[in-house]
């Protein structure tokens, strides 16, 4: 069922794999349920499943080109299962009174392209900088190990009130750039409280949205 439409995304307020091969998109970004009886804004969106109910819905974005967001434990055990071998992996590490400090980010069926997203020089005193600078760079390729962007905090402007686990925009925007184009579109077939329709917006690309929760959906129209 369409929940809501704009120039940027559609948003579907249905399970995915009801929807998913009847749609057309380029890319999937998502950071689905980590299967770990986590406590969202809906008490009652599963979070908890057996092995194979958690493979088996993975596999569903196995013959797309697919990005995913998850602890690492994950991408050695039920991806792996459910997707296979990753073509690149990146760490991503924030401070946090969390026991876990990172989570992976896997790309399967494509792969990103690190001279699209440039990071200072680490060192403006070397010639070989001095004279890149000079004739116009920006910075070095990124590394495959992001600690630049942190969790979104309760006292950050982007949270969204009593919406856990938000991944914050700026990491889905860095994904973007380093995987697609411009005009692209990317579905996120758990759409929560809608990051990936802003990060999106902020780099011209378009978005589809799944969500099979309503609460989590009314989180997302309270942001915009």
């Amino acid at each position: 069922m369409l929940f809501y439409k704009d120039e940027v995304c559609e948003v579907y307020n249905q399970d995915f794999q009801s929807l998913i091969d009847n749609i057309k998109f380029d890319f999937i970004i998502t950071d689905p349920p980590y299967n770990i009886n986590y406590k969202y804004l809906d008490v009652n969106f599963k979070d908890k499943y057996t092995n194979e109910e958690y493979v088996e819905m993975l596999a569903y974005l196995n013959e797309y080109k697919t990005i995913l967001i998850h602890y690492p434990e994950a991408f050695c055990g039920d991806i792996a299962c459910a997707l296979g071998v990753p073509d690149k992996l990146v760490s991503w590490c924030y401070s946090s009174n969390l026991a876990k400090q990172h989570r992976s980010i896997g790309w399967f069926g494509c792969k990103p392209n690190f001279n699209k997203v440039k990071q200072p020089y680490k060192d403006l005193k070397d010639p070989r900088n001095i004279e890149l600078i000079k004739k116009g760079s920006k910075g070095a390729r990124i590394y495959d190990w992001w600690s630049d962007i942190q969790l979104v905090k309760r006292n950050s402007t982007e949270k969204c009130k009593n919406f856990t686990n938000q991944i914050p925009i700026k990491l889905l925007e860095r994904i973007i750039l380093l995987t697609t184009n411009e005009g692209d579109t990317i579905l996120d077939p758990f759409f929560g409280s809608g990051s990936l329709y802003f990060a999106c917006k902020n780099t011209n690309r378009k978005c589809i949205g799944i969500e099979q929760s309503k609460i989590h959906l009314d989180a997302f129209l309270s942001r915009l």
